[in-house]
């Protein structure tokens, strides 16, 4: 006997038995019938069958004994019962054709058992449709089978069940249900009875869903050609799929007609169609394109086709004999005329001009129909996507008049994937609010933002090196403070960011663009704090009343979000240019940080404000400088009324403190207004979302090389719009300003392909 493990218990399954060519058991007599019983099963463990053989002898005794069984664990994919059981039904049938083949027997009836309903349902089906899994096993099982031959057993007298769940080496000996079968085969009177056919549930996951299918009518002349022409999306195609239909048509009118001959020959009866085949060829193109255009015509034009004459001669139409119109028709103004083929066209005024018939009388087009919009997109490919005006003329020179042409192409030149790559420009959006840190009166460089500017090139010794200059500008009073850097490391950053805060004090927030210096420099200021004691830092920087800086950074390739800054390196740029006039073009390191200190103090003297010079009483102009030396060391300012008294006070603290709230006063009522105009960005339009497809604007290649992306993520502002969006691109994933895309294809309009 074979040692299972414990774990595997569960699990014995039979393999197949080495059957004889003729059974007769001992003390029996003259065969009188045989019958073959298969019986299958599936269950968690595995699935399987068991044959039985059924002698009647002719003193109708009856003997029962096992033949053949086969089992199979279950595969390590997860699968459905159903699906099991079925698999089990299709080694049955198979093991019935081999015992069909290999028993001597004659006349052997198959009879066939299954506890599950939905296997019946499967193999008596005869209306639904099933997933191929489930097709393909019950076409096997009907290839040896028919359905008649199938019955329903109970689970407790399904022998096949043993072999499904498993049983033990001592189970199996002892074990009668699987040598002699289920008891019924035993008995005499064994009835083969009709068995109800089981009903498949419509939510079977493994039964197809049935297309609904709704049928109308309609009595509007033609609107089924005019509704199958809509899913053409080229002129061309379309025209030659209704050349092909009036060729079939007219190929179908000849053989009603013509008396068929006689031929018993196949191959002469199929030339003999086939030579009735026309290619379709230029004629047939014209004739399409002239009963496409009727159609469309008989849609849009009814009221104005009946009030035309239904069919003129040449000469008639050299006469430029007209019907009026109703003034409120749009062909009012273009005396339309029906020609010889029922076609309506423009009359007039230059019928006498030596040009082709379709220049001087081209075919009216309504603006609003799919035909036209395929005739707008048909020519506007075909000359290289122009503009509006190249592609009307190429219209109308083809023998098109569309009426309102102008809307309706630029409407199609608006949407055309291909012309939006090429020329459309980038997202715009209404400017935002200014941040809150822009607003609040407090201490210089309270609230700053950060930037590099330069190379400049000193000379040390014998060699050239790279000097940078690190701009850090106020928020709120627009003053500066430059700082020299050696390089663009991290470390070197956080040199001058130190060098600044201990010059002009605590910084509450530091803005700045992402590049990689400041990147790192935040990165190690957090990694600095991880390593402190937290709760301590917060405590002693309260007592100063400032907090821990905190860095606020713009989203890559944005420079316009941080033009507060961004200005001041111009600025700078322009006081160092007029600086180096006057000294030698050699710099060393003494004479570039003079240079970046005077150019810091000229640019914090300009004026913030403009006022009337000419007047005695004016007041001077507020400028930055006028605040830098008032600066106290801690971020708030000190309890306490001041007032203009304080002036000839011997305090001189308080001296000094009336006039910095005298500047933030007149930075209120004279800067702060100056700024709440928008000089552009003003209009507001529709936001980005997710799944558009964009082209990202990248200066450094050429437009036909930018990348295509789909927007997967928008960040809408406090006023509901969007400005930044985040794009993949291939398997990358990162961030963009809008004033950086392209809109190529909104989600939810369609837009004309390429």
């Amino acid at each position: 006997m074979i040692k299972w493990e414990r774990w595997r218990r569960d699990i014995l399954l039979l393999s197949s038995l080495k059957i004889p060519r003729c059974y007769k058991p001992n003390n029996f007599g003259k065969l009188k019938k045989a019958e073959l019983h298969h019986f299958s099963d599936a269950s968690h463990y595995g699935y399987g069958q068991c044959s039985y053989l059924r002698l009647i002898d002719d003193e109708d005794r009856v003997s029962s004994s096992l033949v053949m069984g086969k089992s199979r664990v279950v595969p390590t994919r997860p699968m459905t019962v159903p699906r099991l059981e079925l698999t089990a039904a299709v080694i049955s049938a198979r093991v019935g054709a081999f015992l069909r083949d290999n028993l001597q027997y004659e006349a052997v009836s198959h009879t066939y058992y299954t506890d599950s309903n939905a296997v019946l349902g499967y193999i008596n089906n005869e209306a639904k449709r099933f997933h191929i899994f489930v097709a393909n096993r019950v076409q096997l099982i009907r290839k040896h089978s028919s359905p008649d031959q199938w019955r329903h057993v109970d689970t407790k007298t399904n022998p096949a069940d043993l072999a499904s769940r498993g049983m033990t080496a001592d189970e199996l000996l002892t074990s009668t249900l699987w040598w002699k079968g289920p008891a019924f085969l035993t008995d005499i009177d064994l009835q083969q009875t009709t068995q109800e056919i089981p009903e498949l549930d419509t939510n079977d996951p493994e039964v197809k869903k049935e297309a609904t299918v709704l049928a109308s009518q309609t009595n509007e002349d033609y609107a089924d050609v005019l509704t199958r022409l809509e899913y053409f999306s080229s002129w061309h195609r379309a025209k030659r799929a209704i050349a092909a239909c009036m060729q079939f048509r007219e190929k179908l009118q000849k053989r009603s007609v013509k008396k068929p001959k006689k031929c018993e020959d196949k191959e002469t009866l199929k030339k003999m169609i086939e030579s009735d085949y026309i290619p379709v060829d230029v004629e047939a193109m014209r004739k399409a394109e002239q009963f496409i255009i009727k159609l469309v015509q008989r849609k849009a034009f009814a009221q104005e086709i009946l009030t035309l004459p239904p069919k003129r001669k040449e000469e008639d139409e050299a006469k430029n004999l007209r019907s009026p119109v109703k003034k409120t028709s749009p062909l009012y103004r273009l005396d339309p005329y029906l020609d010889k083929d029922g076609i309506v066209r423009v009359g007039g005024r230059i019928r006498r001009a030596n040009l082709p018939r379709e220049i001087t009388h081209p075919v009216l087009l309504p603006k609003q129909e799919h035909i036209t919009k395929l005739v707008i997109a048909h020519y506007h490919e075909k000359i290289g996507h122009p503009g509006c005006g190249m592609t009307m003329n190429e219209i109308r020179s083809s023998g098109y008049w569309i009426i309102a042409s102008t809307a309706a192409v630029s409407s199609h030149i608006w949407k055309c994937v291909r012309c939006r790559k090429l020329r459309r420009p980038t997202q715009l959006q209404r400017m935002s609010d200014l941040p809150k840190d822009r607003l609040e009166p407090a201490p210089p460089f309270t609230y700053s933002a950060v930037d590099y500017f330069g190379p400049f090139y000193v000379k040390e010794k014998r060699k050239e090196e790279k000097r940078y200059g690190v701009l850090f500008t106020c928020l709120n009073s627009r003053a500066i403070h430059i700082e020299m850097a050696n390089t663009l490391s991290t470390d070197s950053f956080l040199n001058a960011y130190r060098r600044f805060v201990c010059r002009r004090g605590p910084v509450r927030q530091l803005r700045s663009d992402q590049g990689t210096n400041f990147v790192g420099a935040k990165g190690e200021l957090a990694a600095a704090l991880a390593e402190m004691d937290k709760d301590k830092i917060r405590q002693e920087l309260l007592k100063d009343n400032c907090d821990w800086i905190k860095f606020e950074m713009n989203i890559p390739y944005s420079s316009h979000m941080g033009g507060v800054w961004e200005r001041m390196i111009r600025s700078a740029r322009n006081a160092l240019t007029s600086l180096m006039v006057n000294h030698a073009y050699r710099l060393d390191d003494e004479l570039l940080r003079t240079l970046l200190v005077e150019a810091e103090a000229i640019v914090n003297s300009r004026p913030l404000t403009y006022n009337d010079v000419s007047s005695a009483d004016s007041l001077e102009p507020l400028s930055p400088s006028q605040l830098l030396t008032l600066k106290p060391k801690v971020v708030l300012p000190p309890p306490g009324n001041f007032e203009k008294a304080d002036m000839y006070c011997h305090r001189r603290w308080r001296r000094v403190q009336y006039l910095a709230d005298e500047f933030w006063r007149r930075w209120k009522t004279e800067f702060l207004p100056t700024q709440q105009q928008r000089k552009k960005w003003v209009a507001t339009t529709p936001n980005l979302q997710k799944d558009d497809i964009v082209l990202v604007v990248d200066e450094k290649t050429p437009r036909c090389q930018w990348p295509i992306a789909r927007v997967v993520e928008t960040f809408p502002g406090e006023d509901g719009l969007v400005r930044k969006v985040r794009l993949r691109v291939g398997q990358s994933t990162y961030d963009r300003p809008i004033h950086k895309l392209v809109l190529l294809m909104n989600r939810g309009s369609p837009v004309e392909e390429p």
